[in-house]
């Protein structure tokens, strides 16, 4: 219901919350995910879990209040579901990360690795995924130029066969460690294997593609 520009902002930074605390989220789901009760009504995302499934809609400025109470009335008497709105500035939101070098990547990703070598795991991990984003940034600037989810990142480089299926799938795993240690687990078991694959993974999906404005 709300613009593609106003509301990815807002979805990348409320689907971190939602996925730390186990929900499963679909951005624009089709309406096969959908229960029947919502009728035509089709959410900007919703989040599968306990206690209840999630139904989030992302509301611009201006945007008239009865539309908003009609939806609210298909989950009267609803259990199982429930409708969250979430309020997006029209002309805001969060401003765009500027991109950086591939040079500037390398370097980082050496510092990550000096990380490892010195049992910093969290900061390594941490300073890893920043380096991941960048490199998504780097190469998939349109889609890319704001701060976004693990998962989203994961999803958009696998959709562009930036990383293969089985890359996915090693990385999955890395993001649900960043989350929990971006948001406070300091008591992770961090395997030093796993984060040097991690890295070996930054290296060959920033060499084996091209980023936009990088030399030929």
């Amino acid at each position: 219901m709300s613009g593609m520009e106003s509301e990815r902002p807002v979805l990348d930074l409320i689907i971190p919350a939602l996925t730390d605390a186990g929900y499963e989220v679909y951005t624009h789901p089709s309406r096969q995910l959908l229960p029947s009760f919502m009728g035509d009504y089709v959410p900007d995302a919703i989040a599968l879990g306990k206690p209840k499934n999630l139904a989030i809609e992302i509301v611009r400025d201006g945007t008239r209040s009865g539309s908003r109470e009609r939806v609210a009335d298909r989950f009267l008497g609803v259990t199982d579901w429930e409708l969250r709105i979430y309020y997006a500035r029209s002309g805001g939101g969060v401003p765009a990360i500027d991109g950086v070098t591939p040079d500037i990547i390398d370097r980082t990703i050496t510092k990550v690795e000096a990380l490892i070598a010195a049992g910093q795991m969290e900061a390594a991990l941490l300073l890893g995924w920043s380096t991941f984003e960048a490199i998504g940034r780097a190469l998939i600037p349109n889609r890319l130029s704001h701060s976004q989810s693990p998962a989203r990142l994961i999803e958009e480089l696998a959709g562009e066969g930036i990383v293969t299926p089985d890359e996915a799938d090693r990385l999955r795993p890395i993001a649900n460690l960043r989350n929990a240690v971006a948001h406070g687990a300091l008591q992770r078991d961090l395997d030093r294997t796993a984060l040097e694959d991690f890295v070996a993974t930054l290296k060959l999906v920033l060499h084996e593609n091209q980023p936009v404005g990088a030399g030929a």
